[in-house]
């Protein structure tokens, strides 16, 4: 068992990829064998109730999907998988008893890099954008910028948390900038501001120790240092990809005032709060079993991209209580440790600002992973 899981972390990266090569099959199958052995595992340590709280909703979304919505077997068992991903990976992370190095996670990480990199210097893959959009990004291999950001962000935060304990800074500082590099080709503001968020969570402890001990004029010129080098990250941040791609979509959509609702939702959010009033109407207009089970895949509509908005239209208001649910027993059960509970709580703010989390088990698993790593013991 220990082995497997080890290999299933590591080959990540290759099941991202397997969408881009056309072996959608295979992440399909190995991501479908993991839920299951995983249930399995929770069954075999008598984790009975828990299961059946997830298993019972499941079922009943399948039946609903099959019978009422008139769903395909394969759309109907899909959409649930999606849904129900997340919590069997938050149970067996937190149950699961072997002692797994944070090592395996460097290695992810590293792979999804070289793949990254690799791609990026023979120019395989594809860019982010359509020709003729001003806006500039490399995706290489990888089929999702937004679960590759979010992926990124949370293993470099183990990463870096765990070679830094093990004094590997020479390791850390390279990996720290090979990720900011790729947040660069990248061209999204996702993967930039949670390396920003990381960088300014690991030097906040040091740097406070460092500051106090100081006389009165240390501290006038380290804040003076502290200013300039502000001063100097702000240009520079002005000529990254990122920074560039918001000009383009300030400029299309004519906005000018930057404190503004309109700013925040077009150029930071790419729009998407302008989907909630029309998911909403389709909401409010629908019958009453597709307020409680979600609104009909059938109707044409989109998503608004931000998690906990698209698991509400998606799965209706049993599927909203029950997502809150199982993030709030989870969280209440680990007691996880302030580092872990500080990328939890990145992750939970990465889902509402750009999606791609709670509904998508490549990038869930990392919920569990976090569990895993973070929980304190009885």
């Amino acid at each position: 068992m220990k082995k497997l899981l080890i290999i299933f972390l590591i080959i990540q990266p290759f099941l991202d990829i397997s969408y881009t090569l056309n072996l959608y099959n295979i992440n399909s199958v190995v991501r479908g064998l993991f839920f299951l052995i995983a249930t399995i595992y929770l069954i075999k340590n008598k984790k009975y109730k828990e299961v059946l709280f997830v298993y019972i909703p499941m079922i009943i979304y399948v039946l609903m999907y099959l019978f009422y919505y008139k769903y395909s077997l394969f759309n109907a068992f899909t959409l649930a998988f999606k849904f129900f991903y997340l919590p069997i990976c938050m149970l067996f992370f937190y149950n699961y008893k072997d002692k797994i190095d944070n090592k395996y996670l460097v290695y992810t990480l590293i792979f999804y890099l070289l793949i990254y990199y690799i791609s990026l210097i023979f120019n395989i893959g594809s860019d982010i954008y359509e020709r003729g959009v001003k806006k500039e990004g490399f995706k290489g291999l990888y089929n999702s910028i937004n679960e590759l950001s979010t992926i990124i962000i949370i293993l470099l935060g183990i990463s870096l948390n765990y070679l830094n304990n093990k004094k590997k800074y020479v390791i850390s500082i390279i990996l720290l900038v090979l990720s900011i590099f790729l947040s660069m080709t990248l061209g999204t503001k996702v993967i930039l501001g949670g390396i920003i968020i990381l960088i300014l969570y690991f030097m906040y402890k040091p740097f406070k120790e460092y500051f106090n001990s100081k006389n009165v004029k240390g501290k006038v010129f380290i804040t003076l240092s502290i200013v300039v080098v502000a001063f100097f990250s702000a240009f520079l941040i002005t000529n990254t990809t990122t920074y560039k791609n918001a000009e383009v979509q300030k400029k299309y959509f004519k906005v000018k005032n930057v404190f503004s609702f309109n700013y925040v939702n077009k150029v930071i959010f790419n729009n998407r709060f302008s989907f909630v009033p029309k998911n909403h109407k389709i909401y409010a207009s629908s019958n009453i079993i597709n307020k409680i089970f979600g609104i009909n895949e059938n109707i044409v509509r989109k998503d608004v991209e931000i998690d906990l908005f698209d698991v509400f239209y998606k799965y209706g208001l049993i599927g909203f209580m029950l997502i809150i649910i199982y993030i709030l027993y989870i969280l209440y059960k680990s007691k996880l440790k302030a580092f872990y509970k500080f990328l939890f709580i990145l992750l939970l703010l990465i889902s509402e600002a750009s999606g791609h989390v709670l509904l998508c088990p490549a990038v869930s698993l990392y919920f569990g992973i976090i569990v895993y790593y973070g929980k304190r013991k009885a």
